[in-house]
């Protein structure tokens, strides 16, 4: 027996689903151009072309630029779930090794959002400050619950955990400022300036490692394409 869908229904359902793509277009517009111009410097107006649509159809989902910066705020990190994964390695450095690289992909993967974060918290934005603090902490008592059981082995110094994970993470997001924070220097190639990153950040994590470790291990297994060309540290 065939079931008659009022016609209202239909279009209803069917404005729902036109309205939640064109705020999902807004969003996306907006995270692109406060990350690249700015949040103070980008305009409704800017928004709306970059979307493709009219300013009014961005009032209708949004009452204010501020709103919808705080929509992109709260927006949840991609593959954030893979920090939480333990890897399966026994020492110390192949450990905090294992996390940077996934801490890396995280904000290759996010690096327009956390450009955001980054800038609007440095900015005075409470909002993004908070979003920053809680992104820190998130990290740091992930890495710290790693690096706690090599503490109580006592290679790492008592009490000092916590405290170490806090400087690779200060590490990584140092690692990669000017592709968060900085306008990109243009006689480098995107996959150069990650490189170059990359080889800071295992340089910075092996001399933070250093007064627990006995001997070197280079941050390798991290891939970036170069040329076409996938090249690993």
């Amino acid at each position: 027996m065939l079931t008659v869908v009022p016609e209202r229904a239909t279009t209803v359902r069917y404005m729902r689903r036109g309205s939640s793509r064109t705020r999902q277009r807004i969003l996306a517009a907006s995270m692109h151009l406060f990350s690249r111009e700015g949040y103070p410097r980008t305009t409704v107006r800017n928004i709306a072309r970059q979307a493709g649509i009219s300013d009014a159809a961005i009032y209708y989902h949004f009452a204010t630029k501020e709103e919808l910066l705080r929509e992109i705020l709260n927006t949840r990190l991609q593959s954030d779930d893979r920090i939480a994964q333990p890897p399966l390695c026994p020492g110390i450095r192949e450990l905090v090794h294992e996390a940077v690289r996934e801490m890396t992909r995280v904000i290759e993967e996010n690096h327009e959002l956390l450009r955001i974060i980054l800038r609007e918290g440095l900015a005075g934005d409470p909002v993004a400050a908070c979003r920053y603090g809680q992104l820190l902490d998130d990290w740091e008592s992930r890495l710290g619950g790693r690096l706690l059981r090599f503490e109580k082995a006592g290679v790492v110094t008592s009490g000092e955990a916590t405290s170490l994970a806090r400087q690779i993470i200060y590490a990584i997001i140092m690692a990669f400022e000017d592709m968060l924070l900085l306008r990109p220097d243009p006689s480098m190639a995107p996959a150069e300036r990650r490189l170059k990153a990359l080889v800071f950040l295992s340089r910075q994590i092996d001399w933070l490692l250093s007064p627990t470790c006995n001997s070197p291990a280079p941050l390798s297994g991290v891939a970036v394409t170069v040329d076409g060309r996938k090249r690993s540290l």
